[in-house]
């Protein structure tokens, strides 16, 4: 199961990297992530509301586990209205996979619900995210995370 959810991970990255390098119309983002993982973060817009997000990390307490997630967003703009740009409020779902050390590894699925602004005048965001999990390796159970991080847009 872990080898199973490690290999979509990382063909889900490897996807989004390269979509990434292959748009000029500022959809592709790359950037950090602090909190839970703590690590890099890559987002590509399909459209103005659907989006492709990774990323990868450690988990900032004294275990250091390593972390990996493919997410699929929705971006609703309707709510929240800013004049220095756009502040989304976003809801998805996706995977990820938890390494760590002299204990076993985690495989779940995500439930990322966050908002985002998305400055008018540069091609950056920033975003604070809380994300529900449901991991099913190596045992059921439910987790919680949560990060703040940037972007900048290519």
């Amino acid at each position: 199961m872990i080898k199973i959810v490690k290999g979509i991970m990382i063909v889900s990255i490897t996807v989004l990297l390269l979509l990434g390098t292959a748009t000029a119309d500022e959809q592709f983002g790359l950037g950090i992530t602090l909190g839970v993982p703590t690590g890099l973060n890559g987002k590509y817009f399909l459209d103005k509301y659907n989006a492709l997000d990774a990323g990868f990390g450690w988990s900032p307490d004294s275990d250091h586990d390593f972390h990996i997630y493919a997410d699929y967003l929705y971006h609703i703009y309707s709510l929240i209205d800013s004049g220095t740009g756009e502040t989304p409020i976003y809801l998805g779902v996706g995977t990820r996979a938890v390494f760590r050390d002299h204990k076993d590894n985690k495989a779940g699925f995500r439930f990322p619900l966050g908002v985002e602004h998305l400055f008018k005048s540069v091609p950056f965001d920033v975003f604070a995210e809380i994300v529900p999990i449901f991991n099913v390796s190596p045992d059921t159970e439910f987790d919680m995370e949560g990060a703040v991080g940037a972007r900048f847009y290519f």
